[in-house]
């Protein structure tokens, strides 16, 4: 009589263990590395959260004891891990930079000015068009204030230090072809670059000075299709 009583105890801790989801500590795969998650349910890719109850259950006319196992499921948002931070790579310094004529002029003509910020360096984009060849170009820190084209004004450029960078075409000719947007910008999606202001457009010779927070190391690289002036300047730790 004992063995034949023990038989549904059995039966009920094998089902529940047949349903039994390990709550240890896993691991999540990012990039190179692995970053240990905290102990959670199992969370589908879209933010869905699965829980199951294992219920015994009899039945009244036999007397048979049954697991009747149910899901409930509710839905979240799904956990994004942040990439671990890394240091930044030292790149650039502070002199000047340029071609070996920075006045060779050139028949493309501006399009756009952009800037962008990275975690190690904040970028500015001057976009050319048109046909020929890659223009001359040069660039330096120098002090305020900046000379306003050929005139005898002067002004200052936001920030404590200001990078000028000289191109050997029009940024918007006398035609006014061209770029069409502001000569005087204010970026507001970085955090150093203060200012960026044409400065000269005069005779094929186009000018932006950008007022940074401090006087950075940098680095400027020529890029095609479409044509552009890369400068990176390298604001991070």
């Amino acid at each position: 009589m004992k063995s034949r009583a023990l038989i549904p105890v059995l039966l009920l801790l094998a089902a529940c263990s047949s349903t039994h989801t390990s709550t240890g500590a896993s691991t999540s795969t990012q990039g190179s590395g692995s970053v240990p998650l905290s102990t959670a349910p199992a969370t589908t890719d879209t933010g869905t959260t699965v829980v199951t109850t294992t219920v015994p259950t009899t039945d009244s006319s036999t007397g048979t004891t049954t697991d009747t196992t149910t899901g409930t499921t509710t839905t979240g948002v799904a956990t994004t891990l942040s990439p671990t931070t890394t240091p930044c790579t030292s790149a650039g310094d502070r002199s000047p930079k340029g071609t070996g004529d920075p006045l060779t002029l050139s028949s493309l003509i501006g399009k756009d000015i952009r800037a962008g910020g990275h975690p190690c360096f904040e970028r500015v984009v001057i976009e050319l068009q048109g046909t020929g060849d890659f223009p001359g170009w040069a660039a330096e820190w120098v002090d305020d204030p900046v000379r306003l084209g050929e005139s005898d004004e002067f002004v200052t450029i936001d920030g404590n230090a200001t990078l000028l960078v000289r191109m050997g075409m029009w940024m918007r000719t006398m035609e006014g072809d061209g770029y069409t947007g502001s000569l005087d910008i204010h970026p507001t999606n970085v955090a150093h670059i203060k200012e960026m202001r044409n400065t000269e457009d005069f005779e094929g010779m186009s000018i932006w000075a950008i007022g940074v927070d401090a006087e950075y190391p940098f680095t400027v690289q020529v890029f095609h299709s479409p044509e552009r002036l890369v400068i990176d300047i390298q604001t991070g730790p």
